[in-house]
């Protein structure tokens, strides 16, 4: 590791007090940030190096830009916009990991479909998806797929096959399609606890069945508004530290103010408190949280290390990807964080990717 920072901007001894050091965090499910939403009909890939520097304030350093159900015609141009800024800028493709397809391969009965547009949804389609595949240039590397849905298992041992990492969520399976799904390929559950049915059986149910299955990780949303405290303490007892991942699920409303925003086709409205819905429903659409929060919710909520919720967000998603570690030893890249811990919170003091200083508070 090679720490190159600014003359100007090295810390003095007395600035070295109570001062920890992480890995830098890494996010898979960011669909926006900054006012910017990846599936805009108009996004343009310039704006991804806006989203970059900002997203580094929070602490991540690496992230899967992540597109929702949408038309074809709409999931290409936010497609060959990503990987257009991919080339182009060398800060994008330090932080950048690869896409994020979340849908359309998804289930369209309310609650597992969450706010993703019904009119978009179909059952999975490998000719549809290999087109985008290499309309990505290899730069789409994970995707959401209910597994129930016609062919799923089928399109999951195909992508598995192919090399990416393949999801499951917003579905609602029976338990024994979980096994064929883990078996066919798939090694993680998308935000689970949520995109499910609002009431479901005590026990044989499709939560339960994922949490229980030892060949699937898990990503959760650590907001406080999408899972209860109680819930995420369960779940990493249950599932285990080494198989939480932590993802922020991010929107164009994330570090912005107050407002309507957009998440694709749909009109997302963030309040005051920070919760995002769907304009005049509670129904949640994403969220505003931030990576830095989701660390220290999720020590909170879990009763965990602070250590342990930092694992989470680095080693735990980087097991998903080959080359990257999420740890902070020699031979891997310098991404780092440093911060110190205070009563409200994580407060990020400076960043590194790749061992050069680009933010400091």
């Amino acid at each position: 590791m090679v720490l190159t920072p600014a003359k100007s901007q090295r810390l003095t001894s007395s600035e070295n007090k109570d001062l920890f050091i992480a890995p830098g965090f890494i996010d898979i499910q960011v669909n926006g940030f900054a006012g910017i939403d990846f599936n805009h009909p108009n996004f343009c890939g310039e704006n991804l190096v806006t989203v970059c520097k900002r997203i580094l304030r929070t602490g991540i350093t690496r992230f899967c830009p992540t597109l929702v159900t949408g038309s074809s015609g709409r999931l290409s141009r936010s497609i060959q916009e990503t990987l257009k800024a991919y080339k182009k800028h060398s800060l994008v493709r330090s932080m950048v990991l690869g896409i994020h397809l979340e849908g359309p391969y998804i289930n369209s009965d309310d609650g597992p479909r969450g706010a993703h547009p019904k009119a978009h949804i179909s059952d999975p389609d490998w000719e549809e998806f290999y087109r985008l595949y290499k309309l990505s240039n290899g730069l789409l590397r994970l995707v959401t797929v209910a597994p129930e849905l016609t062919g799923g298992l089928e399109f999951i041992k195909k992508a598995s096959q192919t090399g990416l990492i393949v999801g499951l969520g917003h579905c609602a399976p029976d338990p024994e399609i979980i096994d064929a799904a883990a078996d066919a390929g798939a090694i993680l559950s998308i935000h689970l606890g949520n995109g499910a049915h609002h009431m479901l059986p005590r026990h044989t149910n499709y939560i339960q069945k994922q949490i229980a299955h030892n060949g699937l990780m898990a990503s959760i949303i650590c907001d406080g508004n999408h899972l209860p405290d109680y819930f995420v303490k369960n779940l990493v007892r249950a599932k285990g530290k080494s198989k939480i991942i932590l993802i922020t699920d991010a929107t164009a409303a994330t570090e912005a103010p107050p407002g309507r925003y957009t998440l694709g086709e749909l009109v997302i409205e963030a309040s005051e408190d920070g919760i995002l819905r769907l304009p005049g429903t509670p129904y949640l659409a994403g969220s505003t949280l931030t990576m830095d929060k989701a660390v220290i919710n999720c020590a909170r909520f879990a009763r965990v290390t602070l250590g342990s919720a930092i694992n989470m967000a680095t080693m735990n998603p980087a097991k998903l990807f080959d080359g990257i570690s999420g740890r902070l030893e020699a031979g891997q890249r310098a991404d780092l964080v440093l911060f110190r811990v205070k009563r409200d919170g994580i407060h990020i003091v400076q960043v590194y990717l790749a061992g050069r200083l680009l933010y400091s508070a």
